[in-house]
C-alpha cells in the first residue's frame, strides 16, 4: 500500500475543488459547508461507516431539497477518509484519481445527485 503525506492530500482535495467549474465554486462558497480530511472514521461519524467501505461522505440537506433560504441550521459537511482511500490504490498516481472522484462524488451529493446519478457520470 502507497500512501500520500497528508499535505499533499489535502492539497489535492483543494485542487480538485478548485478546478470545478466558476458556478460550482460559487455555489459552494456561498453556503454553509465545511469539506475536512480525516484519516478514519470515528464516533463522530453515523455508524454505518464504521466498516471501513466508505471513502468519505456527505452530511447535509442537498440543494435540490433545500426551502426557499438555501441554509441549514448547521454547516453541511464532506469528509474524506485519507487511509481508507490509500486502502484501495495501490500507488500515488492511483491515489490521487481516486481521490479527486471521491471529492467530486460528495459534492456531487451536496448538489443534489443520487450514486446512480453519480455513477451514469463516472463518479
Amino acid at each position: 500500500m502507497s500512501e500520500l503525506g497528508r499535505e499533499e492530500f489535502e492539497q489535492i482535495v483543494r485542487e480538485t475543488i478548485e478546478g470545478l467549474p466558476a458556478k460550482f465554486k460559487q455555489a459552494l462558497d456561498e453556503r454553509n459547508i465545511v469539506i475536512a480530511v480525516k484519516d478514519i472514521p470515528d464516533a463522530a461519524d453515523p455508524p454505518a461507516f464504521m466498516g471501513g467501505r466508505v471513502l468519505g461522505f456527505y452530511h447535509g440537506v442537498p440543494l435540490r431539497r433545500r426551502g426557499a433560504t438555501g441554509y441549514g441550521l448547521w454547516p453541511d459537511r464532506i469528509v474524506i477518509y485519507k487511509s481508507l482511500i490509500e486502502r484501495y490504490a495501490s500507488a500515488p498516481s492511483e491515489i490521487k484519481a481516486l481521490l479527486r472522484r471521491v471529492v467530486l462524488h460528495e459534492i456531487g451529493h451536496f448538489f443534489g445527485l443520487s450514486d446512480a446519478e453519480l455513477r451514469r457520470l463516472g463518479y
